[in-house]
């Protein structure tokens, strides 16, 4: 089907739109090995090598120029969407923009990188990259991303597309660690408080403690939001009639910018909670790289000059599935497909911006290859 006039724009819209088209929600493992079968048809005639994992079910491939598990780049995109209605499975192209469940979260930038891994093998050249590609990103990762970290995939270099802000180049994302905090009592009737003790007050006490730890929360705002933050969530207290709450549970989200591991973290909570009981529901890590650091720098000089606007650097509140790959000593970058209400029944991205980035990430690559070979080059001459 003919989009648009350009060809490769046109190549790539269609890739978005099949993939958009796969509904890889949550449980549909069946269709999550159709989209297998079509990344691999995609590839088909090239010479890249193709891995493919199963972790419990969840697929998770693995493609790359060379047949490697550390490769110069690593481009990591998930496949896996979050539920939306039978209309949004179905692409729409209206007035500039591709409607559809996965266009920004992130299938417009799946589609966006396995073109240029595919580009690059059909003209023959060697960047030594790779591409990864998983599903179950939305449901936390663990099951994808995770594993491969844990096997030993690493590049000098990771680009995740999975950002939160349009027309910027992401150097951190907050650590995220949920918690739940329960407090069990034997309370008194609503007039005789004396009688027992309230198991919400219990709680309140302690959310009161934590809340301290994190007061630079009233600092944030959206457009410097670099500050650690907190949300509760799910309150629920269990009482008998006419009696105080005997039972309390809350749980919080901790969006945190330290530089330390979330299992540090927890334990800071740990030392002020007096009398709840405390649990951690899941954890995620940091990713950081200073602003001035060169790659950033790079990716945002190459974005100005193919997107012919200003790029933010910027920070953000989400995490991906980036994070499994941090504090591995690599630079990693995270970018997004412009567009609009990712999640959301409107989940849009702009056409005009697919091809930008396609060639920022793709000279990206070229020009730390070609920096890593006159490193070496220089090395090899002087010896």
């Amino acid at each position: 089907m003919q989009f648009v006039d350009d060809p490769k724009l046109n190549g790539i819209l269609e890739t978005i739109n099949d993939l958009i088209r796969f509904r890889t929600v949550e449980g549909q493992f069946d269709v999550f090995e159709k989209t297998v079968k079509y990344v691999y048809d995609f590839f088909n005639g090239s010479d890249l090598h193709i891995e493919q994992f199963h972790f419990n079910r969840f697929p998770a491939l693995v493609i790359t120029q060379n047949k490697t598990r550390t490769p110069h780049f690593f481009l990591q995109g998930h496949l896996d969407v979050v539920q939306g209605k039978d209309e949004q499975f179905v692409p729409r192209l209206q007035e500039g923009k591709l409607y559809g469940r996965g266009s920004v979260d992130m299938k417009g930038f799946d589609a966006v990188a396995m073109h240029i891994l595919r580009d690059l093998s059909m003209a023959g050249t060697d960047l030594d990259a790779g591409l990864m590609l998983t599903f179950d990103e939305e449901i936390g990762g663990a099951n994808g991303a995770a594993k491969l970290a844990e096997m030993g995939f690493l590049p000098r270099i990771l680009i995740n597309g999975d950002g939160g802000y349009n027309y910027a180049v992401i150097h951190a994302e907050k650590g995220i660690l949920k918690i739940k905090l329960s407090t069990h009592s034997a309370s008194g009737r609503h007039p005789y408080p004396w009688d027992g003790q309230n198991a919400f007050d219990l709680l309140v006490r302690d959310y009161r403690r934590i809340m301290h730890l994190f007061e630079e929360q009233k600092l944030a705002t959206e457009d410097n939001n670099w500050y650690t933050t907190y949300s509760s969530y799910d309150i629920r207290v269990e009482n008998e009639p006419s009696f105080a709450p005997h039972y309390a549970e809350m749980k919080i989200n901790i969006y945190f910018t330290e530089d330390v591991p979330a299992d540090e973290m927890f334990q800071r909570i740990r030392k002020v909670v007096r009398f709840a009981q405390l649990e951690k529901i899941s954890a995620s890590e940091r990713v950081f790289l200073p602003q001035n650091d060169p790659h950033v720098i790079a990716m945002r000089d190459l974005m100005q000059k193919h997107f012919g606007r200003p790029i933010e650097i910027r920070a953000e509140n989400g995490s991906s599935d980036a994070r499994f790959f941090t504090n591995k000593g690599i630079p990693i970058i995270i970018v997004k497909m412009a567009g609009e209400d990712h999640h959301g029944p409107n989940e849009h991205l702009y056409v005009r911006d697919i091809l930008p980035m396609y060639h920022s990430v793709k000279d990206f690559m070229k020009m730390f290859a070609l920096q890593e070979s006159e490193k070496h080059n220089e090395i090899f001459t002087h010896h």
